[in-house]
């Protein structure tokens, strides 16, 4: 069950894609999700990898509203979830095994007690941790609202209601663990993380920046969501602080702050920074490859919130990652283990400005190295294949 699925190509999608497709190789498969499609300037996109015909897809109607307003999108989740609840009612058969997305989000009330009266067995695979994603989010100011109190006690229950949590990260997992410990049944947590593709990425150590002009420079690049939870205002300001004339950034995507980014890069003429829009999963792995070192971004509260899924491809694209967030998340850890790239604390700005102003072309074989121990991290350990064959055990430990 997840709101996006195949043919979408946003992260959740794909990855949800990619498991129907492992399992159905052993277990009969049906897909219960939303529309098509999400993203309506990508309805031409066709993916390479085929979905099997031995899954079967339920998908459900809904009023087409904006994504990126706040309002409409509550809306939108809501009458989602409802709907995609009536049909687990229809199709999911009692005593069946539910692999459950965490969007949207209140679905997981609404299945919590479903899995009550018919039984099922509720493996939760969690990308977002609702709702503690919505302070650093902004959608509210602190902990101490009523209202926040009261959604957390609901989603609390409701994860502790699940048989089997599935955490992307470590830093996470201590999160789920703090969100269910204190019920008297809980469920179990394992961490599998997400992957990468190192046989379908092509390896290209030539940076083939578009703008000749910065092709003597170190080019980071931060690619992706540039959404309200991404740490993208510190990023900026500490690259604009540093003002190092040995570098650039570009930064790929769309989002809500994407608007605001534009503006202030044309009303201040910034000229060391460029702007580029969203871009599709075909052009990935060429893109990933434009640049020296990759920036991946979490904004201050999002400790065990999320692990972002493009973290993996940069390593099969072989590229070091600078990584601003929470101290001892996920990526830091990965970084500081096995050594292939930079970790700050998005919090120490000071810190950050100082690497910026560090690069020169020195830097390069550094930079060079970390790429190399970064693609072997890929090829060895976050193989697509390796990663699916853990998640399909740590499920399977749970049949009856």
């Amino acid at each position: 069950m997840t709101e996006l699925f195949y043919p979408e190509e946003t992260t959740v999608a794909v990855i949800f894609t990619r498991i129907a497709n492992f399992l159905s190789n052993d277990y009969e498969i049906n897909v219960i999700c939303g529309p098509e499609f999400y993203d309506k300037n990508k309805v031409n996109f066709k993916d390479k990898y085929d979905l099997s015909d031995k899954i079967t897809v339920y998908r459900t109607n809904t009023i087409n509203l904006d994504k990126n307003s706040l309002i409409q999108r509550t809306l939108k989740v809501l009458l989602l979830s409802f709907q995609m609840s009536f049909m687990v009612l229809k199709k999911v058969p009692k005593n069946g095994t539910v692999i459950l997305a965490t969007n949207p989000a209140p679905l997981l009330i609404l299945i919590s007690f479903i899995k009550i009266w018919k039984n099922i067995q509720l493996h939760i695979l969690v990308h977002d941790v609702f709702p503690e994603n919505t302070i650093p989010a902004q959608i509210f100011r602190n902990d101490k609202s009523l209202i926040y109190k009261g959604l957390k006690r609901l989603f609390d229950k409701a994860y502790s209601r699940a048989d089997h949590l599935i955490s992307i990260g470590r830093d996470m997992q201590e999160v789920l663990l703090k969100k269910t410990i204190r019920f008297r049944k809980r469920p179990s947590i394992s961490v599998v993380p997400n992957w990468s593709n190192s046989i379908d990425t092509k390896l290209d150590l030539n940076i083939k920046s578009l703008y000749a002009k910065h092709q003597n420079k170190i080019i980071f690049q931060y690619s992706g969501n540039i959404g309200r939870v991404q740490g993208l205002d510190v990023l900026i300001d500490a690259f604009l602080a540093a003002n190092n004339p040995n570098t650039h950034l570009i930064i790929r995507g769309t989002g809500a702050l994407y608007p605001s980014i534009e503006n202030l890069i044309e009303s201040k003429n910034i000229e060391n920074i460029t702007l580029l829009g969203g871009f599709s999963r075909n052009q990935e792995s060429e893109i990933l490859s434009d640049c020296h070192i990759s920036i991946v971004s979490l904004s201050r509260g999002m400790f065990g919130l999320g692990v972002p899924s493009k973290t993996y491809n940069l390593l099969a694209a072989g590229k070091p990652i600078l990584f601003l967030g929470e101290p001892n998340s996920e990526i830091s850890l990965m970084i500081n283990e096995f050594k292939i790239g930079w970790s700050f604390n998005i919090s120490n700005k000071k810190e950050i400005i100082e690497f910026f102003n560090s690069l020169g072309s020195e830097s390069i074989p550094d930079i060079m190295l970390k790429g190399e121990m970064a693609r072997s991290l890929s090829e060895n350990q976050f193989e697509e294949n390796n990663v699916l064959n853990l998640l399909k055990k740590q499920i399977e430990k749970h049949f009856l």
